[in-house]
């Protein structure tokens, strides 16, 4: 629980940034009846669960950055990796959904 306090300032504005993303995708998909719109939506919304767990620490140098997100990470690589592919498939597959068949 002492790891979740590190950089919570940024995890809860990276958790925001995917949930507002999600919820304009979401809700214009369910207004618009888009599938693709609001797969979309939901591969954003994984993604702020994503950096929540991993967050963009900024300010920092390089060296010292990536260290700092190693070492303030929540949850196993195996975990976030899936998080990271199947928020990456959704946005992408919302995308062909709505750029390559118009739903």
């Amino acid at each position: 629980m002492e790891k979740i306090k590190t950089h919570l300032l940024a995890r809860v504005c990276w958790l925001a940034f995917g949930a507002v993303m999600a919820a304009i995708r979401v809700v214009d998909g369910i207004k618009t009846g888009s599938t693709g719109m609001t797969v979309t939506g939901i591969g954003w919304l994984l993604l702020g669960v994503l950096w929540f767990l991993s967050p963009l620490i900024i300010g920092k140098k390089k060296s010292d950055m990536a260290q700092q997100q190693r070492q303030a990470a929540l949850g196993s690589d195996n975990l976030r990796n899936k998080l990271l592919f199947t928020a990456g498939g959704c946005v992408i597959v919302g995308m062909v959904l709505r750029y390559g068949f118009g739903n």
